[in-house]
């Protein structure tokens, strides 16, 4: 079994954030989940925010990708405005929503 350019495991040369978030827009869409209902999913500690292996462990689990823990990193950099080092419920929902205020 040797591992091909095409595989699930994304290396990085293939992933980009925007892509990323596409698919798990597309997976939250196939499993009928709101954004809000995947954070609680994902938040397993139930503290209102996301940490590095909770959404490690999420996002892997919903897009069904292995997902390595420096991107992981880059999505909490990325979208993490008060720099606490977690995504909360707010900066998860400006993540997946960046363009639009429909609601």
């Amino acid at each position: 079994m040797g591992v091909s350019k095409s595989g699930d495991m994304l290396n990085d040369m293939d992933w980009d954030m925007a892509g990323a978030f596409e698919r798990l827009l597309e997976a939250l869409k196939e499993k009928g989940m709101t954004a809000d209902e995947a954070f609680e999913q994902l938040d397993t500690d139930d503290d209102g925010k996301l940490n590095g292996p909770e959404l490690l462990h999420g996002l892997s689990s919903l897009l069904g990708e292995d997902l390595d823990p420096s991107k992981v990193s880059r999505i909490i950099t990325s979208s993490d405005v008060d720099v606490d080092h977690r995504v909360d419920l707010f900066e998860w929902r400006a993540l997946l929503q960046p363009s639009s205020e429909e609601e």
